[in-house]
Protein backbone atom coordinates (compact mmCIF):
# COMPACT_ATOMS: atom_id res chain seq x y z
CA UNK A 1 0.00 0.00 0.00
CA UNK A 2 2.95 2.26 0.65
CA UNK A 3 3.86 2.16 -3.15
CA UNK A 4 0.50 3.03 -3.83
CA UNK A 5 0.32 6.60 -2.01
CA UNK A 6 4.09 7.10 -2.93
CA UNK A 7 3.12 6.69 -6.80
CA UNK A 8 -0.42 8.72 -6.01
CA UNK A 9 1.78 11.59 -4.70
CA UNK A 10 3.85 11.75 -7.81
CA UNK A 11 1.40 11.39 -10.21
CA UNK A 12 -0.49 14.21 -8.15
CA UNK A 13 2.45 16.46 -7.53
CA UNK A 14 3.78 15.90 -11.86
CA UNK A 15 -0.36 17.04 -12.76
CA UNK A 16 0.14 20.26 -10.50
CA UNK A 17 3.79 20.74 -12.29
CA UNK A 18 2.18 20.58 -15.73
CA UNK A 19 -0.65 23.21 -14.26
CA UNK A 20 2.57 25.35 -13.64
CA UNK A 21 1.57 25.24 -9.68
CA UNK A 22 5.21 26.51 -7.38
CA UNK A 23 6.85 23.82 -6.45
CA UNK A 24 7.49 24.87 -2.52
CA UNK A 25 5.50 22.63 -0.84
CA UNK A 26 3.82 25.12 1.22
CA UNK A 27 2.44 26.83 -1.74
CA UNK A 28 1.59 23.77 -3.34
CA UNK A 29 -0.83 22.63 -0.26
CA UNK A 30 -2.43 25.87 -0.16
CA UNK A 31 -3.13 25.77 -3.49
CA UNK A 32 -4.34 22.54 -3.86
CA UNK A 33 -6.53 22.97 -0.35
CA UNK A 34 -8.51 25.54 -2.14
CA UNK A 35 -9.10 23.93 -5.47
CA UNK A 36 -10.30 21.00 -3.66
CA UNK A 37 -11.60 22.60 -0.34
CA UNK A 38 -9.75 20.75 1.87
CA UNK A 39 -7.50 21.02 5.00
CA UNK A 40 -3.98 22.90 4.16
CA UNK A 41 -2.31 19.57 6.26
CA UNK A 42 -4.85 17.32 4.33
CA UNK A 43 -3.23 18.76 1.12
CA UNK A 44 0.28 18.53 2.52
CA UNK A 45 -0.12 14.69 3.63
CA UNK A 46 -1.64 13.54 -0.35
CA UNK A 47 1.48 15.58 -1.85
CA UNK A 48 4.44 13.80 0.98
CA UNK A 49 2.58 10.55 0.16
CA UNK A 50 1.88 9.86 3.39
CA UNK A 51 -2.11 9.91 2.79
CA UNK A 52 -4.15 8.09 0.09
CA UNK A 53 -7.27 10.19 -0.58
CA UNK A 54 -11.11 8.42 -0.03
CA UNK A 55 -13.02 7.41 -3.36
CA UNK A 56 -15.10 10.91 -2.96
CA UNK A 57 -11.68 12.85 -2.87
CA UNK A 58 -10.06 10.82 -5.54
CA UNK A 59 -12.45 11.66 -7.62
CA UNK A 60 -12.34 15.45 -7.19
CA UNK A 61 -8.69 15.39 -7.65
CA UNK A 62 -9.61 13.61 -11.01
CA UNK A 63 -12.15 15.79 -12.19
CA UNK A 64 -10.24 19.00 -11.19
CA UNK A 65 -6.41 18.04 -12.24
CA UNK A 66 -8.21 15.63 -15.37
CA UNK A 67 -6.12 12.99 -14.41
CA UNK A 68 -6.85 9.65 -15.49
CA UNK A 69 -3.63 7.99 -14.53
CA UNK A 70 -5.26 7.97 -11.07
CA UNK A 71 -7.42 5.44 -11.51
CA UNK A 72 -4.01 2.97 -11.80
CA UNK A 73 -2.55 4.18 -8.51
CA UNK A 74 -5.53 3.53 -6.76
CA UNK A 75 -6.33 -0.29 -8.35
CA UNK A 76 -2.58 -1.50 -7.64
Amino acid sequence: MENVIKQFAETLNKSLDDLDVPIQIRERATILSKMLDIPKQHAWNLLEGTQMPDNELLQRIKDELEIEELDKTRDS
